[in-house]
């Protein structure tokens, strides 16, 4: 049976978190993935969360280090935001956990220096996830490409899939994929792309390089980078016979 995408909305929520812990999972020049796990500020915050999908993500709002997060006059998070794919939750437990890339030494950015040096219980604010797209049923064959950012989401969905899925797997990233827990399948075809100064035409290129599917009903798509991806990832969904509505197709960062 032919695999199905639904899209689900869910009611806004702005909860408040603090930071519980942060683990480097790993390093590639001056760059770094850093896991931060958040955990309640008080007792029932996370209530209600779901997160089911394997891009699922939510918005961040934190202060340079470490301060407390202005709020409006009906509570809602003054300041700018970043958007991260949830990694893990516990509702039960009380906590969340988001994988942040770390820009170099300097930490360029708002999520990336807090992520990496505020001290362990300074407060964030969440809101989200606004909504999910959930994947069901055993696509015949997939391809996932993605970039840095993509990172957290490829993994969540090479686990959802489960170790029988074949296909093709794009990554343009400098990072080893052992310490990130990426596990890759025996059926996927494995391509890692050196990124350039062109965010996300390396992963262009290989996604136009790909045969077309023998049955475009089969083929599920997740093809997430830098903005200038979505444009030729569409185009060759319409190459390829694919419905944009049965892909996930994404530009989770704008240069």
């Amino acid at each position: 049976m032919p695999y199905s995408l639904a899209r689900h909305p869910f009611p806004p929520a702005v909860r408040q978190l603090v930071l519980g812990s942060r683990t480097v999972l790993a390093t590639a020049g001056d760059d770094s993935l850093v896991r931060v796990r958040l955990v309640e500020a008080q007792p029932g915050e996370l209530a209600g969360f779901i997160a089911p999908g394997g891009g699922d993500h939510v918005r961040v709002v934190v202060s340079p280090e470490g301060g407390a997060v202005p709020l409006g006059p009906t509570s809602e998070p003054l300041g700018e935001s970043r958007t991260e794919t949830v990694v893990d939750h516990s509702v039960d437990e009380g906590w969340l956990e988001l994988d942040v890339l770390v820009h170099g030494t300097g930490g360029g950015g708002l999520i990336g220096p807090w992520a990496a040096r505020a001290p362990l219980g300074s407060p964030a604010v969440v809101m989200g996830p606004k909504g999910s797209v959930v994947l069901s049923g055993a696509p015949g064959e997939v391809v996932l490409a993605g970039d840095d950012s993509a990172l957290p989401a490829v993994r969540r969905y090479l686990r959802m899939l489960g170790p029988s899925i074949t296909g093709h797997l794009l990554l343009e990233t400098r990072f080893e994929l052992a310490p990130l827990g990426i596990e890759v399948p025996a059926g996927l075809r494995v391509s890692i792309l050196e990124p350039d100064s062109a965010p996300s035409a390396a992963l262009a290129a290989a996604l136009q390089a790909l045969p077309a599917p023998t049955d475009p009903l089969e083929r599920f798509v997740f093809a997430c980078g830098e903005q200038s991806l979505v444009s030729p990832a569409r185009a060759v969904l319409g190459a390829w016979g694919i419905d944009v509505e049965r892909a996930v197709v994404k530009g989770y960062w704008k240069r």
